[in-house]
């Protein structure tokens, strides 16, 4: 069995933080490294609707329901185009590939923001994968654009085991990390003396580290060449400065998601 490349299925525009919840459910193995070439001048294309009950913002225990159509496209010289990311393979080796990535989206939200903030987020970064076998995968991504000065840093650590079921059912399993540096983590977890004098919270300091460790499960039917049933869930706990945040409520995160999926 190889691992599926992408479930290439996530909130079109949710936050980057969404964006990430969803990503360790939807995406067992790296969503920049597929498995086989393409043959020239071919595009590959997906469309699907996913429904994914996820967190609110990190750190806090309340959820909220998505349902959302998204499409996703890759094109034989290595340009990938998914929900919340557009990056460029530039690796012809099958086992090994990295290249530039860009993440877009609504900027993750502290959890004292208003419900109705809106400020967009763009990371830059890039990508590098490696396929030990036929069925485990490492996955990495370093992005720099995060928090509110823009000068977050977030690196992103992960490996994904796949395995047969039956001949049109597949369960993939998935751990990983993420570290981030001051200034990220202090835009989303910590408060400084002008938020604490309004919001009455006391003053935190949140300094670098690992910010959330996570576990997936993903659950594969399918149910033609054409068709195919997605549903898994993610299991996150914030550490570290996020997890010893005044902002926090619940160190713990889940998410569930199922999702139906055509290949054009």
């Amino acid at each position: 069995m190889t691992i599926p490349t992408r479930a290439r299925a996530c909130a079109s525009f949710a936050s980057l933080a969404t964006f990430t919840t969803l990503a360790a459910c939807c995406m067992p193995a790296a969503a920049q490294s597929p498995t086989t070439q393409m043959p020239e001048g071919t595009t590959d294309v997906d469309i699907s609707l996913i429904a994914a009950l996820v967190p609110v913002s990190e750190g806090r225990s309340a959820m909220k329901m998505i349902v959302l159509p998204t499409m996703s496209a890759q094109w034989s010289n290595g340009i990938f185009a998914e929900p919340g990311e557009v990056g460029m393979q530039l690796s012809e080796d099958p086992m090994f590939k990295y290249g530039p990535l860009l993440t877009y989206g609504s900027r993750s939200r502290r959890a004292d923001d208003r419900e109705d903030k809106f400020s967009l987020g763009i990371e830059a970064g890039a990508f590098a994968n490696y396929q030990l076998a036929h069925n485990i995968a490492f996955h990495s991504s370093v992005m720099y654009g995060g928090g509110e000065d823009r000068r977050g840093v977030r690196l992103h650590l992960g490996g994904n085991y796949g395995m047969r079921l039956t001949a049109h059912q597949s369960l993939s399993a998935g751990a990983g990390m993420n570290v981030v540096n001051r200034g990220y983590m202090q835009s989303y977890f910590g408060i400084s003396p002008e938020q604490a004098a309004r919001s009455g919270r006391p003053a935190y300091r949140a300094g670098a580290g690992v910010k959330d460790i996570y576990l997936s499960l993903r659950w594969n039917v399918d149910l033609s060449t054409k068709y195919a049933l997605t549903s898994g869930v993610s299991l996150a706990r914030l550490m570290g400065s996020a997890a010893d945040s005044p902002l926090t409520d619940s160190p713990h995160n889940a998410a569930l998601f199922t999702m139906l999926t055509y290949h054009w």
